[in-house]
């Protein structure tokens, strides 16, 4: 009995180590990251896009182009609104020629997932989108250079290199929390050529699809 009692014991102090850095939920670990976080685009444009980090947090985001005389940046949970821990893991980023950046990423505390919308042009202002579904979620499928969010009746579909969008309505409004988002809305699969959307309501699954040119 007691070598039963001990392996349990053991088991649950392995099991609460390797969960170390993560929460519940969450699509990343949240351990220290010191690194800054880069991108860049193609090189007929030479964009850029560039998170610095301070003690362990997004500290500023700037991005530019070959042929912008500045660079643009904000103070990322100013923006944002609250501070956020990033995961390279969970970020990336797409360039629509010298129109915008487009940055995604998922908060690794709460797993809620955002979309940036960044104008190079200082007279455009930023979009941001805290309604995201990112790719970082095992349980979303988004093909490459494609964005997704929702607006709670409706998903949209983004091409980050183009700025094309698609939309596709649940033809009513769900009550979708978006850091405890897989209780209403359990998976979606986005090619460029379909949205594949798995929701609930009262317990039973709603699936929705649509065919769409990408």
């Amino acid at each position: 009995m007691r070598i039963i009692v001990l392996s349990a014991l053991l088991i649950c102090c392995l099991c609460s180590c390797n969960n170390n850095g993560k929460t519940t939920g969450s699509v990343c670990d949240t351990l220290c990251k010191t690194d800054s976080i880069n991108f860049k685009g193609i090189n007929t444009w030479n964009q850029s896009l560039a998170i610095t980090l301070k003690d362990c947090r997004p500290d500023t985001l700037k991005w530019t182009h070959g042929k912008l005389k500045t660079t643009r940046q904000i103070q990322m949970s100013d923006f944002v609104g609250q501070e956020v821990k990033l995961n390279p893991t969970a970020v990336s980023a797409a360039f629509q020629d010298t129109t915008c950046a487009w940055l995604a990423f998922n908060d690794c505390v709460t797993g809620r997932g955002y979309i940036l919308k960044l104008p190079f042009n200082k007279s455009n202002g930023i979009q941001k989108i805290t309604g995201a579904l990112n790719k970082f979620d095992h349980k979303f499928s988004i093909a490459d250079d494609l964005l997704a969010y929702t607006d709670r009746g409706s998903i949209y579909v983004v091409d980050g290199n183009t700025g094309k969008q698609v939309m596709m309505t649940f033809k009513e409004e769900y009550p979708i929390d978006f850091n405890d988002i897989h209780k209403v809305l359990d998976s979606i699969n986005v090619t460029r050529s379909r949205i594949f959307v798995k929701l609930i309501k009262n317990g039973q699954e709603v699936p929705i699809e649509k065919q769409i040119s990408l």
